[in-house]
């Protein structure tokens, strides 16, 4: 003798008080959001202001000694530096500004006639004074920028590029990307 399935008529008994109750419980969520967003405060908004472009300034003239640097095989735990040299070969003053890096383990500073520059980071990592950051290169003067890396922040092996950039007011190099490439040993496969 066969027995009737009883599992249609659970399922249609659990439908009929399952589904008001999904019904109450999303407009529940709903009045929820609701009263919070009448509550809440306002949450600040990001200043990127000082991410602007540069204007730039005819006359204006940016040379770099190279793009790229080789920091070759480094040890998880060292610190690779290296240093790029700017020159204005122009006769208008050449401004420098939004200095930020790629990675939150690599740093840049750039040592101007005038002074030193803050250390850059990632924007993000950035205080607002570095973000703010600008220097001038007058007619004639060097800079170095140098670009540290530290592959124990943030622990890779392997094949390794990381880069610095920033803005000119140089026409012809509004943006700059300066490059450095390790090999790391000991760190973290990925």
């Amino acid at each position: 003798m066969l027995k009737a399935n009883p599992r249609p008529e659970t399922f249609a008994r659990a439908r009929t008080w399952l589904m008001p109750l999904l019904v109450v419980a999303v407009l529940a969520g709903g009045v929820a959001i609701g009263a919070y967003r009448a509550v809440a405060p306002e949450a600040p908004q990001a200043d990127y202001s000082h991410m602007m472009p540069a204007k730039a300034t005819p006359g204006a003239t940016l040379a770099i000694d190279r793009e790229e640097a080789e920091l070759g095989v480094l040890a998880v735990d060292d610190v690779g530096r290296a240093q790029f040299r700017l020159k204005n070969t122009g006769n208008e003053p050449v401004e420098i500004s939004q200095v930020r890096t790629s990675c939150m383990c690599t740093f840049a500073e750039i040592a101007l006639p005038a002074g030193k520059s803050p250390e850059f980071n990632m924007a993000m990592h950035n205080d607002a004074a570095a973000n703010a950051w600008k220097g001038v290169l007058n007619p004639g003067d060097e800079a170095a920028v140098t670009v540290i890396y530290k592959p124990a922040l943030m622990p890779v092996e392997g094949s390794v590029a990381r880069n610095v950039k920033f803005a000119t007011t140089d026409p012809q190099n509004p943006h700059v990307e300066l490059g450095v490439h390790a090999t790391v040993k000991g760190g973290a496969a990925g």
